[in-house]
This record gives C-alpha cells, sequence and structure tokens, in this order.
C-alpha cells in the first residue's frame, strides 16, 4: 500500500487540490493520514477535513485522521517518519513569476527536513 501524509489545516485554501492530487496517483491502494496541528478539537468537524476526508474515502483512499499539538511542520514530519510514509503532499499558492521562488515557511521546513519525496499540489 502507498501511505501519504498531508497536512490539513483549518481555512486550507489548498485542501480540495491536495486531496485530488492524492487520488490521482497512480496504483490501487492509497492510504492517507490527514495531520492537523491542534489535539484539542474533533477534526471532522472542521469543514475542511471533513471535505478532504469524504473526498478521498469516495475516491477510494484510506484515510486516517491525526490531531496532534506540534507546529504543522514538525507534526507532517514526524508522522511521515513514524507510519513510514512513500510520500508527503503539502499545498502550494498561487505566486507571481517573481515569487515563485518564494515558498512558506512550513513547506520549505518540510522539504529541507526529509529524504521523502514530496508532493507540491496547486490549487483545483
Amino acid at each position: 500500500m502507498y501511505h501519504v501524509v498531508m497536512g490539513i489545516a483549518t481555512d486550507d485554501a489548498q485542501a480540495r487540490a491536495k486531496a485530488k492530487a492524492v487520488s490521482d496517483l497512480p496504483g490501487e491502494s492509497i492510504s492517507a493520514t490527514i495531520v492537523h496541528a491542534d489535539d484539542d478539537v474533533d477534526l471532522l468537524s472542521i469543514p475542511s477535513i471533513s471535505d478532504v476526508h469524504d473526498y478521498l474515502i469516495d475516491h477510494g483512499v484510506d484515510v486516517s485522521l491525526l490531531a496532534t499539538d506540534r507546529t504543522p511542520a514538525n507534526a507532517i514530519l514526524d508522522t511521515a517518519e513514524r507510519e513510514d510514509a512513500d510520500l508527503i503532499c503539502i499545498g502550494g499558492r498561487h505566486r507571481s513569476l517573481a515569487g515563485k521562488m518564494q515558498m512558506r515557511i512550513g513547506a520549505e521546513a518540510i522539504i529541507l527536513n526529509t529524504n521523502r519525496p514530496v508532493l507540491i499540489a496547486g490549487r483545483e
């Protein structure tokens, strides 16, 4: 089974794009762990997480949820390591030509601190 770790924030503009990118991966057997950096909430009560969860389930992806009190980047990196993920999926931002070389701090931290492949999903 090909396993993906992805972070979804409360107001995640790229949430659906991440879900689509994961569901579009080749292969028949994909699982995903959705990581959210707030351990004091019912994750499925958050619209962005509920939407991604339902989208992935509808597209045949096995989904697990993880809430944590760590920073988003550390939570994603630690989860990918612990679960021996095959891929980390993060969101990208639409930028001008000059801004394409810049990344969010969290995305940059993930890319620089992992040996795992990282998929950057754009807008849907």
